[in-house]
């Protein structure tokens, strides 16, 4: 298989965070595609997903690494900051959070950084459900969107921007099934541009949309492979 076929890639990487072992070792390749990374809260999910991005570096003080991180065939500690961030998002839960202090055109403006016209996009919007929700028309206040509404925006915040690869950290695990149902659906129609990463402590809710499975506990890799493969061996 073609090394396009591998958008990120951890080489003997580890991680410790204030002198305690976060990360230990981890040799993997995340497929383009969808990827399902699993595992319980501490496991180290998030400063996996942070690392493809640099950001753990922002967040802890003192921080120790080894190995590599590559992402499309390059070590991001080679690469500029902005070049990764723009090919590669991460979200998590306080950024749904934090959407609340932002009006519907306010939060358009900073995530694209321009301005766009309702009218070329009402069609758009009115499918993912967002339309509807704008009673005060561009000035609606995003306090009033549900999760999954917040969401959905966030998707078509995502096919303007266009990143190649969107980190999704436990992002999805508190929506119910309806609307997780909905989302994974646009999802899926979405992955054959990109690459998701979606982390979860939920397996079953996403076993059905992995392409690779990824199980990670205590900062170490149990499992990597087929979902239909890790069913078959339980």
């Amino acid at each position: 298989m073609k090394s396009r076929k591998f958008p990120i890639r951890f080489e003997n990487f580890s991680l410790s965070v204030d002198g305690k072992s976060v990360l230990e070792n981890i040799t993997l390749s995340f497929v383009e595609g969808m990827n399902v990374l699993y595992g319980p809260r501490g496991s180290g999910k998030s400063s996996l997903l942070r690392s493809i991005v640099k950001l753990n570096t922002e967040i802890f003080n003192e921080i120790s690494r080894s190995g590599s991180v590559y992402l499309f065939d390059q070590n991001v500690e080679d690469l500029d900051d902005i070049y990764v961030r723009k090919n590669a998002l991460y979200l998590d839960t306080s950024f749904i959070d934090a959407m609340n202090q932002y009006t519907f055109d306010e939060f358009l403006k900073l995530a694209l950084k321009r301005k766009i016209s309702l009218e070329n996009f009402s069609e758009k919007l009115d499918d993912l459900g967002i339309l509807r929700m704008l009673i005060r028309g561009q000035k609606t206040p995003l306090s009033v969107f549900s999760p999954a509404e917040k969401i959905s925006l966030l998707l078509f915040i995502l096919e303007q921007k266009k990143p190649r690869v969107i980190l999704m950290d436990c992002l999805l695990d508190h929506l119910d099934d309806e609307n997780l149902e909905k989302i994974m659906d646009m999802f899926l129609k979405m992955k054959e541009e990109r690459t998701f990463v979606i982390s979860t402590r939920i397996l079953q809710r996403f076993l059905y949309i992995a392409d690779l499975l990824v199980i990670l506990n205590n900062g170490r890799i149990n499992y990597t492979g087929s979902p239909k493969d890790f069913v078959l061996r339980m």
